[in-house]
């Protein structure tokens, strides 16, 4: 087997004095990492997550986050052994926020695949840790936090909810192992939105004619093939198709032809494509061949009982197919039989990206989603609220509302003692978007750039331990929706005196 593949974000004094008189976030960046503390914490899962950005050491995926604030001066080690998968960690200096983090230690495999990191910290200090998995691997691990002890209460902000109204350029599934694949049977077809495509549970296999030519592919190899009608894609015309041996067909050359399927890869790929990304091998004794066969104005590119690297027997076998229809502009992806006995150690990666750099949707689960059927278009990120401080005492607890739309017309600061928890206001016609935070202290702004805002707390020690929820909303011309408005995620603040 081959060595694995290196690869390469003013309100009142008043207002706090009347709240302290009436006295699961979702961690998948660093502005909704979650709490740890000294002791044992968990156990914590990264299955779903998406990746940050680079590491500095390994292979490291699918990133979950954490924030560490500590109580003295002394040593932190934070380690996650007894993890049921192979994790990889980062420990930063989270003093200058989410936006300015610097590395302080990164590591792969301590206590077997598991990872520890070890830092000097100091009184109050902030730190963020994020537990990836090694070449996207996913699954539950516990965290064992020492630091040193001290005396106070820390102050903590937690995320809630999600912003609105986002929407994605790229899809995938991202299965955590081969046999986890689950689409044997199903078949999908993307229908041209302009921008985007309508993806829909629809297609039928259509078994290769003895008319198909079998494309003379190597293992980790491509070949590009003419087309005698051009097709058109959201984007481009392509007058030919590139095949990858392993499950891949782009509208050009220049994406990466890895054995080991990697989410950055397909997001960032340079060209469009449509990827059943697993370590295929057509030159395995015994293996079928993938072939290429045009009917019409309608292309057909087979996996036709294809082996996995190190398949052995018909058990190995893969068969599945893309379909380009050049005269609607559709794509359909067909899977009939696809081994999931992983012989070849890798794990399955299936999805759709336009060419350039997109953002990461995260891993969606294709057999529960098609029946109703998805939509991809451009990339918009949702509003978003994220703390550029803790809510400390003698201090201002520092705000900025991000993700501004251009056609952002008035803004809406919101704090409340409160969290009304209401996923979706469609009921006020903002579906999509929900409320975290009452709404018992709002204040207006007009939309001009980015906008930060701040609580200042005062320096009473009647206030720790009190809990203050914010979120923020703004309005756009032409309206979104029928509100006319979107609304920012929810931060929980809880107000400590370190």
């Amino acid at each position: 087997m081959r060595p694995p593949l290196m690869h390469h974000s003013t309100l009142s004094l008043l207002a706090l004095a009347a709240l302290a008189s009436q006295a699961l976030a979702q961690n998948d960046d660093c502005a909704g990492s979650l709490l740890l503390q000294n002791g044992a914490n968990g156990p914590f899962s990264n299955a779903g997550s998406t990746t940050s950005f680079a590491w500095n050491c390994a292979v490291g995926d699918n990133d979950v986050w954490f924030t560490y604030v500590a109580a003295g001066a002394g040593t932190l080690t934070i380690d996650a052994c007894g993890a049921g998968f192979d994790t990889v960690m980062e420990l930063f200096d989270g003093s200058g926020g989410c936006g300015a983090l610097v590395s302080l230690d990164c590591n792969d495999d301590t206590c077997g695949l598991a990872s520890t990191v070890t830092t000097t910290v100091v009184p109050g200090g902030t730190y963020y840790l994020r537990v990836g998995g090694y070449g996207g691997d996913t699954g539950t691990f516990p965290l064992t936090v020492s630091g040193p002890a001290g005396s106070g209460n820390v102050a903590t902000v937690t995320s809630i909810g999600a912003g609105c109204i986002a929407s994605f350029a790229s899809f995938y599934e991202n299965f955590p192992t081969a046999q986890d694949f689950d689409l044997n049977g199903v078949a999908m077809t993307m229908l041209p939105t302009n921008p985007g495509y309508l993806t829909l549970q629809l297609g039928t296999y259509v078994p290769p004619t003895a008319a198909a030519t079998d494309l003379t592919l190597g293992d980790d190899d491509e070949i590009d093939v003419p087309l005698t009608t051009p097709f058109a894609y959201d984007g481009g015309i392509a007058t030919s198709l590139t095949v990858c041996s392993n499950g891949s067909v782009w509208v050009d050359t220049g994406n990466s032809i890895d054995f080991e399927p990697y989410v950055p890869d397909l997001l960032n790929a340079p060209q469009t494509g449509w990827w059943v990304w697993h370590d295929f091998n057509p030159t395995e004794v015994g293996s079928g061949q993938v072939k290429f066969e045009e009917v019409g104005t309608m292309v057909y590119i087979t996996w036709d009982g294809v082996y996995d690297f190190s398949g052995a027997s018909a058990a190995d076998a893969s068969t599945f197919q893309f379909q380009f229809d050049c005269t609607t502009g559709s794509v359909a992806i067909v899977f009939s039989n696809v081994s999931t006995l992983g012989a070849s150690g890798q794990t399955f990666l299936v999805g759709y990206s336009p060419g350039g750099n997109s953002s990461d949707p995260g891993s969606v689960d294709l057999s529960s989603t098609l029946p109703t059927g998805f939509a991809v278009s451009t990339d918009v990120s949702p509003l978003s609220l994220v703390a550029t401080s803790r809510p400390v005492t003698g201090t201002t607890w520092g705000l900025a509302t991000t993700n501004i739309p251009a056609t952002g017309l008035l803004g809406l600061d919101i704090l409340g003692f409160a969290n009304p928890g209401i996923p979706d206001l469609g009921f006020l016609g903002m579906p999509g978007c929900g409320l975290y935070a009452s709404l018992d202290l709002m204040g207006a702004w007009v939309v001009g750039g980015p906008h930060t805002w701040g609580l200042p707390i005062p320096n009473n020690p009647t206030l720790v331990g009190i809990d203050v929820f914010a979120s923020a909303a703004v309005f756009q011309v032409p309206p979104v929706n029928t509100f006319g408005a979107i609304m920012a995620n929810g931060l929980q603040g809880h107000v400590g005196d370190i």
